[in-house]
C-alpha cells in the first residue's frame, strides 16, 4: 500500500500541534562551555502563556515573579523618585503581544500587530520550534547579548 503525504497535509499537522493554550514552563540559556541548556537564573519565578488559534493569530504574555506582587492601588504621585522608578521598569518588564503567524520548516514568524512595547509593532520576531511530547521549545533567532536563550512551554 502507498500512502502519499503532500506538504499541505504536513504543514496543517505542524499547525494543529500548534494550537492551543501553552503555558510557560521555564526560560533556558545555553551554556557554552558544557555544550547544554540549563535554566536561566535570571528568570526564575516568571510565568506566561501562549496562544495559538490554529488560524495564523497568536498571543503571548510573559511576567516575572516580581509583577504579581504590584499594588494596583498605589498612589503613584506619593512615591519617590527611585520608587518610582523601579515600579516602572517592573512594569515594562511584563512583556506581551499579539501576532500573526506563519509556520514554515522548523520556524515560526510572529509578525505584531499589538505590543506592551509600541515600538515593536510591525516587527518580526523569528523562532525555531521543536515539540517533545506535550512540550513545545521556542529558540529566538536572536539572543539577549552574548546569550543564546528558549522557552519552554507545556501544553494545557
Amino acid at each position: 500500500m502507498l500512502t502519499i503525504f503532500s506538504c499541505n497535509t504536513n504543514k496543517q499537522a505542524v499547525n494543529d500541534k500548534f494550537a492551543g493554550m501553552w503555558k510557560l514552563d521555564k526560560y533556558e540559556t545555553f551554556d557554552y562551555a558544557l555544550s547544554v541548556w540549563v535554566a536561566d537564573a535570571t528568570r526564575i519565578g516568571y510565568s506566561g502563556y501562549i496562544l495559538y488559534d490554529g488560524k495564523g493569530h497568536m498571543g503571548v504574555q510573559l511576567m516575572p515573579m516580581e509583577y504579581k506582587n504590584i499594588d494596583p492601588n498605589q498612589d503613584v504621585d506619593s512615591l519617590k523618585s527611585e520608587d518610582l522608578k523601579d515600579l516602572i521598569r517592573l512594569y515594562s518588564s511584563n512583556y506581551g503581544y499579539f501576532a500573526s503567524y506563519i509556520i514554515s520548516d522548523s520556524v515560526v514568524e510572529h509578525t505584531l500587530l499589538l505590543a506592551s512595547n509600541p515600538k515593536r509593532c510591525g516587527e518580526t520576531l523569528i523562532r525555531s520550534f521543536e515539540f517533545k511530547g506535550d512540550t513545545l521549545i521556542l529558540t529566538p533567532s536572536i539572543g539577549i547579548g552574548e546569550k543564546k536563550f528558549r522557552l519552554r512551554w507545556i501544553k494545557l
